[in-house]
């Protein structure tokens, strides 16, 4: 390690050399100047840790020496020389950045030495703090920057979750946020229960990860979430875990509503600091409001468009569906269709058997229709015992064909009620949209097919064609 140096300054060829040699002799290299020019000259081109500064020098005062030289080089530590004589200008070199001063007339080599491990201790005092200073302002800053970037990750996780999305956007979008805003090697969530029919998953892994390790996570997610009852770990690590863990750090949150249960985890090699873990909780929970949110607004969405009693869609949203699929049909220049039944003698079943035995055979045949269309199809309760299914994309002939095979399934099927199995059959009417037709045209043209078939002896099918 390179010794201190130090910058002698003195009018007096024997003090300098006198005290160039005890200065060189422990240890520290020393450079002289017998001017403030000279010393000037020396401070430019080199780093001194001491200057030993005579208070009177020929060119320069001691003070406007002192001056200059702590304006070139502030870390420098400055002693002074003076005489008695000079106290006062010692004293106010002091003021002026200064570390001490001697008496030439009293100076022992001891005191020297004495003074210059003050003054280079305090010099390196003053280093360390401002190292000290930096990188505190250091950390202060990454505090800062990392903080702005949590804040904003969460905030456009609300930004994200407040969109509308299906559950599975939804969580698709949660994935997506905390692999983006914390380094992982592996991430995933399983959810089951409604309005899912089969548990999802969804994983994310970085390129290099082992697909065993991989096939490992995705067993031990799902073993995790078969276990839900019990208490998820909010930081599960090797000490805590009831199985072994597929990567040395784990974390693993529960999301959940009263219809939904889901469990997101990651993991990686290194342990996760108290701050990654609680905005991975942060997202976690924030992730459960929006699924329980999404939830409760698609039970009131199904209150206000679902008919209480059979669960389909009830007559006003019909009539919304019927203007969208309208609309649809024109701009894509593709067919549309309607199949409006009738549940045929219904009121006998009202009067012989009662209305609690007639409601449960129109969710019956609810059940049924909801069973026998397909996906694409629109089965609704009109009102009353009439039922009305809106096929998309469905050319007039094909809805016949349907329609027919409705009735005769229907025919059929036993529905259950308090008083036994019952046995029913519908009249159906069937339209089809033409260039000349609106959606209440198309409602009345099947309603007026229905009631022919009624006419003609109910428990069959009549089109607008036939």
């Amino acid at each position: 390690m390179p010794s201190d140096r130090i910058l002698l300054v003195d009018d007096d060829p024997t003090i300098l050399n006198l005290l160039k040699r005890f200065l060189v002799k422990n240890g520290y290299e020393v450079a002289v100047a017998t001017t403030g020019h000279e010393a000037l000259q020396s401070i430019r081109g080199q780093d001194f840790s001491v200057a030993l500064l005579d208070l009177r020098l020929p060119d320069f005062s001691g003070l406007d020496l002192l001056s200059h030289l702590k304006g070139q080089s502030p870390e420098t530590e400055v002693i002074l020389f003076t005489g008695h004589g000079g106290l006062d200008s010692a004293l106010q070199a002091l003021r002026l950045g200064a570390y001490d001063y001697l008496v030439k007339a009293e100076l022992r080599f001891p005191d020297l030495q004495a003074v210059i491990d003050r003054a280079l201790e305090h010099r390196r005092l003053a280093k360390s703090n401002r190292e000290l200073l930096a990188n505190l302002r250091q950390a202060q800053e990454e505090l800062r920057r990392r903080r702005a970037r949590e804040l904003a990750q969460i905030r456009q996780l609300g930004e994200t979750l407040a969109r509308p999305l299906t559950c599975e956007q939804l969580c698709h979008g949660l994935l997506t946020l905390i692999w983006e805003g914390l380094p992982l090697d592996v991430l995933g969530m399983r959810i089951a229960g409604l309005p899912l029919k089969d548990p999802w998953q969804v994983y994310r892994q970085q390129d290099h990860f082992s697909p065993d390790i991989l096939s490992n996570f995705q067993r031990w997610l799902q073993s995790q979430l078969h276990s839900f009852s019990q208490q998820i770990p909010f930081c599960v690590t090797g000490e805590n875990a009831a199985a072994p863990l597929p990567l040395p750090a784990m974390l693993c949150e529960k999301i959940h509503s009263d219809k939904v249960l889901g469990l997101v985890a990651a993991g990686r090699q290194e342990p996760f600091t108290p701050e990654e873990s609680e905005l991975f909780r942060i997202f976690a929970l924030q992730g459960e409001a929006a699924l329980t949110n999404l939830l409760l607004f698609e039970e009131v969405k199904n209150l206000a468009i679902r008919d209480g009693l059979t669960g389909l869609y009830n007559h006003r949203h019909f009539w919304e569906l019927l203007t969208r699929e309208v609309e649809s049909c024109r701009r894509y220049h593709q067919p549309l269709s309607l199949i409006f039944l009738d549940i045929d003698n219904f009121k006998v079943i009202n009067d012989t058997l009662g209305h609690p035995q007639g409601d449960a055979v129109l969710k019956g045949l609810a059940d049924y229709l909801q069973s026998a269309v397909r996906k694409s199809d629109f089965p609704c309760r009109y009102g009353g015992e009439e039922f009305v299914v809106l096929l998309p994309q469905t050319a007039i002939d094909q809805a016949m064909v349907m329609a027919e095979r409705l009735r005769a399934g229907i025919a059929r099927t036993a529905i259950a009620t308090d008083n036994g199995d019952i046995m029913v059959t519908v009249s159906i009417g069937v339209s089809g949209l033409t260039p000349d037709m609106d959606g209440p045209a198309l409602v009345r043209a099947a309603d007026h097919a229905l009631y022919r078939a009624k006419q003609e002896g109910k428990n069959r099918v009549v089109g607008t064609s036939s």
